[in-house]
This record gives C-alpha cells, sequence and structure tokens, in this order.
C-alpha cells in the first residue's frame, strides 16, 4: 500500500482555550445541577411522624406577697339612715386615697375592691385573689354631727388583727379621723413616712361639714349616674353650694369644675358662659 493511502491522524481544528472553556461550562453546569437537586424536596416517608415527647410544665408559683400590701375594703354604713351610704363611700375614698400616696405601701384600686362589698369570703380568699398581705375593714356610723368610725387592720392569711380602732368625734372631725387612721396603718405596716407625706397626713383640713356632705352626695351621683341633664344638674346645684357655704373649699371647687366640663361634653350647655365657668 503506498504511504498516501494510509490514513494519518488529524489534529483537532479547535483551540486549546476554547476547550477549555467548555470544560469550564460543563462543569458549571454539573454544579448547577447538584444544587437544584439538593433544593428539591425529598421524598417524605410513608412512616407516621412520631410525636415529641411534651414537657410537662412545672406548676406555676403563686405571686410573691408584698409584706406592705393592703385592700381597703368598702367601708359598712352602719347609720339608721340606710341613705346616707354615700357618707361611708366617701370616708372609704378619702383613707384609701391618703393610703395610696404613702410611697412604701401597695394599695389596691378602689375600683377592684368594691366588688367585696358585703362578701362573705374569709380573710384568707380576699388576700389571695387581691394578691394582698393586709385587710384593712370598717364601718362608719352617723348621728346627726356625730360620727362614730371603726377600723381593723387583719392579716389575710393567719386572719389575725394586727391594728384596730373606734374613733368617736364630732363631724367636724371626720378629716382628723381620717388622717390618724392612715397614720395607724402606716405605724402597723412599718412604712416610714417621708416628712412631705408626715405634713400632708398631719396636717388636717378645716372644712364645712355640710360642703363636705354636699360633695359627698354629688360623687355618688357621678359614681352610679349616667351623666343625664338632671343628674349633671343637680351636681352642679350641690356643688355651687358647698363653695357658697365654703369658698376656700378646694375639693368642691374642682368638682364643680369637672360638671361644668362634663355638662358641656354631653352637649348639656356648650355656651361660652359655660366654658368660662368651667
Amino acid at each position: 500500500t503506498s504511504a498516501a493511502s494510509v490514513p494519518v491522524a488529524r489534529k483537532s481544528s479547535l483551540p486549546l482555550a476554547l476547550l477549555v472553556g467548555f470544560a469550564s461550562i460543563a462543569v458549571s453546569a454539573g454544579l448547577v445541577l447538584v444544587v437544584m437537586r439538593r433544593g428539591e424536596p425529598t421524598a417524605k416517608s410513608t412512616e407516621p411522624a412520631k410525636a415529641a415527647p411534651v414537657a410537662e410544665k412545672p406548676a406555676a408559683k403563686p405571686a410573691r406577697l408584698a409584706d406592705k400590701s393592703v385592700a381597703v375594703l368598702p367601708f359598712t354604713n352602719m347609720s339608721e339612715d340606710k341613705d346616707s351610704g354615700y357618707f361611708a363611700d366617701g370616708v372609704h375614698e378619702d383613707v384609701l386615697t391618703n393610703l395610696a400616696l404613702i410611697r412604701e405601701l401597695r394599695v389596691v384600686s378602689r375600683t377592684s375592691v368594691m366588688q367585696y362589698r358585703g362578701t362573705s369570703k374569709t380573710m384568707k380568699q380576699l388576700g389571695e385573689e387581691l394578691g394582698v398581705t393586709y385587710v384593712l375593714e370598717g364601718s362608719v356610723r352617723r348621728v346627726g354631727n356625730k360620727v362614730r368610725v371603726t377600723g381593723q387592720l387583719i392579716h389575710a392569711a393567719s386572719d389575725e388583727h394586727v391594728w384596730a380602732q373606734t374613733y368617736d368625734r364630732d363631724l367636724t372631725d371626720i378629716f382628723a379621723i381620717q388622717s390618724e387612721i392612715s397614720q395607724q396603718i402606716a405605724k402597723a405596716l412599718s412604712a416610714a413616712l417621708s416628712p412631705q407625706e408626715k405634713t400632708r397626713l398631719e396636717h388636717v383640713t378645716s372644712v364645712n361639714p355640710e360642703a363636705y356632705d354636699l360633695l359627698l352626695r354629688a360623687r355618688q351621683i357621678d359614681r352610679i349616674g349616667n351623666d343625664t341633664r338632671q343628674e349633671l344638674l343637680t351636681q352642679e346645684a350641690m356643688l355651687q353650694k358647698a363653695v357658697t357655704l365654703d369658698p376656700a373649699y378646694a375639693s368642691a371647687w374642682a368638682a364643680l369644675s369637672w360638671v361644668h366640663s362634663q355638662i358641656i361634653f354631653n352637649g348639656v350647655d356648650a355656651s361660652d358662659a359655660r366654658m368660662a365657668k368651667a
């Protein structure tokens, strides 16, 4: 056979750089496929999944009661005139407010304790439900210009009396009674009074008894009423009389301003004259 007829191996006509490029593309495509396969969801097992054991929750621990926490229950009206319950409520509110202003005491709000009026629950139950260590209960009896106020502080868990006192005074001494009760409670609970708190509690306001009574009546209408026109105008008349009897009675003036504002807000009278009064 002649040399011309023998097949000769031919070199590739593709340059090396191009071959390398094709190889890189192939490798990259392979990596993409691998990544895509890894992203695909795996086949779900036909066996039912076993529920993980649920750890038992530890029993909730009761909140630690503060040593100087107290709930002031609504005072019982012991007066023969059962319509004078507003007076007992007024004394209760003032005592509660005095105690709430003592920094070291934690006092449950009036809204929370009002539902326990006349309750038959034990002191231990009250202490647990209200989250307090002590419960103060009291009563008010009013006869003419004489008033008797009793108070007793009880350790709720043990039902033991920590302090008790009865005050028989003239109606003009009602603020002195409220001040003394607050100071005695603070002392019984070993609550240190700041100089400002001590001065405030020891300062006894001198108020016309009739003006104070009118203020308490107006407050009661506000608590249980629905802000009707008649209710608001009745409150206005009572408070106007109160400030006339005692022009220096700041609480009565504040309440009267509030009533004027409510008269405007409820659309009873929105005149400029009413705004000026407010």
